[in-house]
């Protein structure tokens, strides 16, 4: 709405029915990113800078409920959910990294945040997928210049490599497939794990990978 006071965050059946206010959120709709948690827990998260290089990270309920934040070490936070809803994803930009987008691994549950990881892959959290909780399969730019979590264009045309990342122990290990040159995003795989498919940021097409 143009009114601040009518911008709220909704939820509501497919088909429009049913809907209900969560929360109000005036002024600061660029800060709050809609990202159902699997578990039903969560339905959106919100941020709110707390240094040049930090920011709190805040956890919506559907339910009004009080989670606990988070602080996260950077900005332009993009993420996702595991599977099972307890693991989030995301990625960050800071002057440690160079301004280059940084994964992140944190486990969450309720109001739990037992762990927080930083997985020293530079890519962002849209280019990667869950296979399950344990395994994330991601595309990883070649190369990435200084300030591109600022400034993702500067990696449009960078082709990417796709990367194995196990969760449970940090390991990230680089797979020998090959991407055809690509720019990678909407990456997904395959129930059995066998084919991961991506579209070009470039031409839109979509492409598949034998992973096995």
């Amino acid at each position: 709405g143009q009114d601040e006071n009518n911008r709220w965050l909704m939820v509501a059946n497919n088909d429009g029915s049913g809907a209900q206010i969560v929360e109000t959120i005036g002024t600061n709709a660029d800060k709050v990113e809609v990202n159902w948690s699997p578990n039903n827990q969560m339905v959106a998260t919100y941020t709110e800078s707390e240094n040049f290089d930090n920011q709190n990270l805040y956890f919506i309920g559907l339910h009004g409920e009080n989670f606990k934040s988070l602080t996260i070490d950077g900005r332009g936070f993009q993420s996702k959910w595991s599977p099972q809803g307890d693991g989030l994803l995301y990625s960050i930009y800071s002057s440690a990294s160079d301004y280059k987008p940084t994964l992140w691994l944190a486990n969450v549950q309720g109001d739990s945040v037992r762990m927080k990881k930083n997985l020293s892959i530079n890519t962002w959290a849209e280019k990667c997928t869950f296979y399950n909780s344990e395994t994330v399969y991601c595309a990883v730019p070649q190369k990435l210049e200084s300030g591109a979590g600022l400034s993702p264009e500067l990696a449009r045309t960078t082709p990417d490599d796709i990367y194995e990342i196990d969760l449970t122990t940090g390991l990230a290990n680089k797979l020998n497939v090959a991407t055809g040159g690509h720019t990678a995003e909407k990456i997904t795989i395959s129930a059995d794990g066998q084919y991961l498919y991506f579209t070009d940021i470039n031409d839109g097409r979509l492409y598949q990978i034998n992973l096995k």
